[in-house]
């Protein structure tokens, strides 16, 4: 990538809360309830049954014959004949079929790891909506109280002739306007609620609990391009080139002779009425077979398959790699800008406070200037909900790094 460290401020939550209910809790709990997660660890847990099954010989072949006819021989006619076989691939081709299972297993590993990234992700993006949510609910309240309180003054300054009706209607409006808003925000709290309860595979109506607040560090912390080399997808991308490279392996020696052995043991009969040497014996004939591919086509074939199929995954390999830095660069950069836009946010509110007892202080000796108060209670609500939303950015795009790196 370009630039060879990426900014990042990692820390998370430092806040406690009344019911005991932590992020790290729901988190836990996503996981533990979540069906595809279950899902995928018997998948995985069937993938290492199958390191096993193809680490096995053939089937040994056993025979049993019985003559309808006995086949007389000079030493007594053939009653019966039993038969065992063993076939034997050729040499390593059992020790390459159980590396390419077991790096099979190793993918669905790397599989359900992402999986439980994703789910965390999910859990803590949906997480922060809420906070946000409650944020913009405690705010908007907080200023139809201060509207409530300037519209009782502003009727009370009408009374004495010290305004007019256009700054009570104003009022009026502005509080109307706020109110809407604030249905809206409950409205919004309900539908996320559910999804987040969802996302645990909980009853939709069970409470959910959030922090008052988030605590954004100071100290920040760099994180080089290496750190997102331990990603599930891109562990599972190598997983899935080893295993491809033993199957190559697997499809050259299926290429070569295969032995067999086995054993014929035939039940004979003695002659009657005659003496002769082994009168009666048994036949036991040991045998080797070899297997020779004399097409060998289809191997030659499967093997150029396999090394095409291992040039379009280091391909993919190489695409997701840069996606994903692209990713971690993205979600730093944006926390870095969050972190910035916050603490201008708190100057400005500062600044709209003091502007505020200019205007108030001014009260004593003169009237009221509704219109001005208001313009500035309007920016400061404007603040105050951005500051919110970067809240929401910063944390978000944390989370965001911690599913690329796993760092917490």
């Amino acid at each position: 990538m370009k630039h060879n460290f990426i900014y990042i401020l990692s820390c998370f939550l430092v806040v406690h809360i009344a019911n005991g209910q932590t992020l790290e809790d729901y988190l836990a709990e996503a996981q533990k309830n979540s069906s595809e997660i279950l899902a995928k660890q018997f998948q995985h847990e069937s993938a290492l049954e199958k390191v096993n099954e193809v680490g096995s010989l053939p089937n040994t072949q056993l025979g049993v014959g019985v003559f309808a006819q006995a086949v007389e021989t000079r030493v007594g006619p053939q009653r019966a004949r039993f038969s065992a076989s063993q076939k034997i691939p050729w040499f390593g081709t059992l020790s390459a079929k159980k590396k390419n299972a077991a790096y099979i297993a190793n993918a669905k590993e790397s599989e359900l790891d992402f999986l439980k990234r994703q789910l965390s992700l999910n859990v803590k993006i949906a997480y922060y909506e809420l906070y946000t949510l409650q944020q913009q609910y405690t705010i908007t309240k907080q200023h139809i109280e201060i509207l409530d309180t300037y519209e009782k003054l502003a009727l009370n300054e009408l009374e004495n002739n010290r305004t007019n009706m256009v700054d009570v209607l104003n009022i009026k409006m502005k509080k109307n306007t706020l109110v809407q808003q604030f249905q809206t925000i409950l409205e919004n709290i309900d539908s996320k609620k559910i999804r987040f309860n969802l996302l645990l595979n909980k009853p939709i109506q069970e409470e959910v609990i959030v922090l008052d607040s988030l605590h954004i560090p100071e100290k920040q912390a760099f994180l080089t391009d290496e750190a997102i080399m331990l990603h599930p997808k891109l562990q599972q991308l190598d997983y899935l080139e080893n295993a491809l490279q033993q199957s190559e392996i697997v499809a050259k020696k299926e290429g070569n002779p295969s032995i067999g052995f086995g054993l014929d043991y035939v039940l004979v009969s003695e002659r009657s009425g005659i003496s002769l040497p082994d009168n009666g014996k048994d036949v036991i004939m040991p045998m080797v077979t070899v297997s020779i591919p004399l097409f060998n086509k289809r191997h030659i074939a499967k093997q150029k398959q396999l090394q095409l199929e291992q040039e379009a995954l280091t391909q993919t390999k190489i695409t997701v790699k840069n996606q994903l830095l692209i990713a971690l660069e993205e979600a730093g950069n944006k926390m870095k800008n969050a972190k910035e836009s916050i603490e201008t946010q708190y100057e400005n509110i500062e600044q709209a406070l003091q502007a505020k007892e200019v205007i108030l202080a001014a009260y004593q000796t003169a009237k009221m200037d509704f219109e001005q108060l208001l313009a500035l209670d309007q920016l400061k609500l404007g603040f105050e909900l951005q500051k919110v939303k970067d809240v929401q950015t910063y944390f978000t795009n944390a989370a965001i790094v911690a599913f690329l790196t796993q760092q917490d």
